[in-house]
């Protein structure tokens, strides 16, 4: 089996949650971070990407375990695998990947977070998860800025995304952030200076240099420094053109 073969049974292996087809293909040489394109409507993405829109659990962990990019994007949108199980509401595929050291506040092509992405399509389990691994709500740009007002001199909280935004809402005015190690997701004030940020990416935060190093080993450094965006990567005119909806599945 050629490379070009493995990889077209590895996509059909993912496609169907075939964990013994995934084991098969890269066993024969196949790229674990090749992209394909789901339909005619999308553009390419890798395999774990794919996982995550479907919230194949099961197929992700494989992945990640074989070594598959938590960074590597979308070609519309520049959509990481976050984006991907954020926007379809895949709360279990969220918590794994960022148990496997994904950047919870990663921006796509459209400056938006995993978290605005999720509020945007109100999946209120994987808004309110996000903010316990450590997605800062306080965040501007992207689609929360414009989210937050229904109509002009409306409140939050009047349009369908009225329980999304209200947990963003309340996360911010705490002023709390939380420790971005999974396992600990400890508060604290930034102001105070209780979190101290990566040093390299700026991205994540932590309360001890313990949390840190067990964070950086369990996968941060895979993401650390490679996970912001560059508008190098997509086309311009496809970024404006790319429909947010082609993400979702029927």
């Amino acid at each position: 089996m050629d490379a070009t073969d493995a990889n077209i049974y590895l996509f059909d292996a993912v496609s169907n949650g075939s964990l013994r087809g995934v084991e098969a293909a890269l066993k024969a040489g196949a790229d674990i971070d090749c992209k394909y394109a789901r339909c005619e409507d999308s553009r390419p993405a890798t395999l774990l990407f794919h996982a995550s829109c479907m919230g194949d659990v099961d197929t992700a962990r494989l992945l990640l375990c074989k070594g598959a990019s938590l960074v590597k994007r979308s070609d519309r949108s520049a959509f990481a695998p976050l984006h991907a199980a954020a926007i379809n509401g895949k709360t279990e595929v969220v918590d794994l990947l960022v148990q496997h050291g994904a950047t919870v506040d990663i921006r796509d092509g459209f400056q938006n977070t995993p978290l605005m992405r999720a509020c945007n399509y109100n999946h209120v389990d994987t808004v309110r998860r996000l903010i316990e691994l450590g997605a800062r709500p306080d965040l501007t740009g992207g689609q929360l800025q414009g989210m937050r007002y229904y109509k002009p001199g409306t409140e939050i909280g009047k349009g369908e995304n009225e329980e999304s935004l209200k947990l963003v809402e309340e996360a911010r005015k705490s002023k709390l952030l939380r420790c971005c190690n999974p396992t600990c997701g400890k508060p604290g004030y930034r102001s105070t200076g209780t979190l101290k940020l990566c040093g390299r990416c700026k991205l994540t935060r932590y309360c001890s240099r313990d949390c840190q190093k067990q964070h950086w080993s369990v996968g941060h450094k895979k993401c650390c420094g490679h996970d912001a965006y560059n508008h190098d990567e997509a086309d311009p005119l496809q970024q404006r053109m790319a429909d947010k909806s082609h993400m979702k599945h029927s």
